[in-house]
């Protein structure tokens, strides 16, 4: 007799009841022949019944699923859900550190790689707090950085007016500090 198996998408065989043993099907496996009027459990026909006792049975998990915390807002509201991470003002950090201000930009980048990696792990108030310290720390960073910049710029000004005041050429001119 020829015997067919089924995964649920593909069907198998045939394959006669020596091939079939070979084949670890599990009591579950959906089995058809000749004879049969729709695909059966192969626990629910009798001369396969050795071939299942020679296979060990499907794992199954005996505990049920982890429950996880459903995440909450400052209020405790448990119906409160994000779907994606606060910003996390790294490339505007990186920039600061760059063009700015090394230090606070520094500080920035830090807390920027915080924010994602504490809301992957489910805090949320956690990555919120980092995206805040972050964006603190890259915004006084580029006003310090812009504020050295137009006194750096004014000061420049200041050399070429006193240096034109004097009649003397700029290129001659050395500031005495």
């Amino acid at each position: 007799m020829d015997y067919y198996y089924t995964d649920g998408v593909n069907n198998f065989g045939p394959f006669s009841l020596d091939q079939l043993k070979e084949k670890n099907i599990t009591s579950a496996t959906r089995i058809w022949y000749s004879g049969l009027a729709n695909w059966t459990p192969a626990g629910e026909i009798p001369e396969l019944a050795d071939i299942i006792g020679a296979t060990p049975p499907p794992i199954t998990p005996q505990t049920p699923p982890p429950v996880y915390n459903q995440p909450t807002n400052a209020t405790g509201n448990a119906s409160f859900t994000q779907s994606k991470p606060p910003k996390t003002w790294l490339v505007e950090s990186i920039l600061v550190t760059l063009f700015c201000c090394l230090p606070f930009g520094i500080a920035g980048i830090i807390n920027a790689a915080k924010v994602e990696t504490r809301f992957y792990a489910g805090d949320f108030m956690g990555a919120q707090q980092a995206s805040s310290e972050a964006g603190k720390w890259t915004k006084i960073g580029f006003w310090i950085g812009l504020g050295v910049f137009i006194i750096y710029i004014l000061y420049i000004i200041g050399i070429v007016i006193v240096a034109g005041t004097n009649g003397t050429s700029i290129d001659n001119f050395s500031p005495n500090f």
